[in-house]
C-alpha cells in the first residue's frame, strides 16, 4: 500500500486565510454584554486599522452578517449570524462533544466513566465508557436509576432549575447507606454546590463508588453530569479526591466546549 503524503500548510501560505482570520476577529469582537460596538472599538478589539475593518464589515454587513445603525454608525451581529448559529446548535450533539472526555477518563482513571441527565426522579445514563476493571455496576446507555441514590442525581438536582420535588412516599431506600431524610438529601445537595462535585458511597449498590461534578452548557445550565465508578476496593476514600479532581476537569473542558464562558457571566 502506498501511503499518502500530506503536508500542513500554514496560514501564510494559503490565499485568502489572512483575510479569513482578519474577518474572524471582528465578528468575535461583539462581546456578550454590550452587543453594539462602534468602527473604531472593533477594529481596536480585532488589532485591525479603521479601513481594513471597515471594507470588511462593509462586506459582512451585506452578506447579513452584521447590521449598522443608521442613526449611531454602531454595528451589531445580524440575522446571517442567528442562522447559523441555530443550525450549528441542532447540529451539535452532548454525546459526541462528551465522548473524548469519557474515553480520556476511563483510560487513565481505569474506571467506568457515565455521562448522565436527569429525567424526573431518577438518572438517565446517555452515553459510557468502560475502564479496565471486569466489575463495576452492570449499567448500559439508557439504563436509568433512582437520582437519590447517586452522585450525579445528588449533582444535577443541586444545580438544576426544577430539582425533583419530594416524593410523597419518601425517598426509598436501595441499600443501607441510601438518603432516606428529605432534610440529609436537602444537605448533600448544599454541600454539592459548596465542592463541585458528589460522590455515591455504596448508595445504589453495594461494594460500589462513584464521583460525579456538573456540565454546564452556554447559557450557564447543568443538564447532563460526569461520573467516574468503580469497586469499593479501588475507589477508596484516599482516592476520591484524585478522582473528583479529574471528573471536574473533565466536566469544565466538555462545557468549555459546549459553549459555557464563565469569565463571562462574572464568575
Amino acid at each position: 500500500m502506498v501511503k499518502a503524503s500530506f503536508k500542513r500548510e500554514s496560514s501564510d501560505t494559503i490565499p485568502g486565510t489572512r483575510a479569513v482570520e482578519r474577518v474572524l476577529s471582528l465578528l468575535r469582537a461583539f462581546p456578550e454584554n454590550g452587543p453594539r460596538r462602534s468602527l473604531t472599538e472593533l477594529a481596536d478589539e480585532a488589532g485591525l486599522n479603521k479601513s481594513t475593518a471597515h471594507r470588511m464589515l462593509s462586506v459582512l454587513e451585506r452578506e447579513g452578517f452584521v447590521v449598522r445603525s443608521p442613526e449611531s454608525g454602531q454595528f451589531q451581529l445580524g440575522p446571517e449570524m442567528i442562522v447559523l448559529g441555530s443550525r450549528a446548535l441542532r447540529a451539535f450533539d452532548v454525546r459526541e462533544a462528551a465522548r473524548p472526555e469519557l474515553e480520556a477518563l476511563a483510560e487513565i482513571t481505569g474506571e467506568d466513566v457515565t455521562l448522565e441527565s436527569l429525567v424526573g426522579a431518577e438518572v438517565l445514563i446517555l452515553d459510557e465508557a468502560r475502564g479496565r476493571s471486569l466489575l463495576g455496576l452492570d449499567s448500559s446507555i439508557g439504563t436509568r436509576w433512582p437520582a437519590h441514590a447517586t452522585a450525579t442525581g445528588k449533582v444535577l438536582n443541586a444545580l438544576s432549575a426544577a430539582p425533583m420535588p419530594e416524593p410523597p412516599g419518601g425517598l426509598q431506600p436501595i441499600t443501607d447507606h441510601t438518603i432516606t431524610s428529605w432534610s440529609q438529601w436537602t444537605a448533600a445537595l448544599s454541600r454539592v454546590r459548596e465542592q463541585g462535585y458528589a460522590t455515591n458511597i455504596e448508595e445504589l449498590e453495594y461494594g460500589y463508588v462513584s464521583v460525579a461534578a456538573p456540565v454546564y452548557d452556554r447559557e450557564g445550565r447543568t443538564t447532563v453530569s460526569l461520573s467516574i465508578g468503580g469497586s469499593v476496593h479501588r475507589v477508596t476514600g484516599d482516592r476520591i479526591p484524585a478522582l473528583a479532581a479529574s471528573v471536574r476537569q473533565a466536566a469544565a473542558r466538555l462545557s468549555n466546549r459546549l459553549g459555557y464562558r464563565p469569565d463571562l457571566r462574572g464568575s
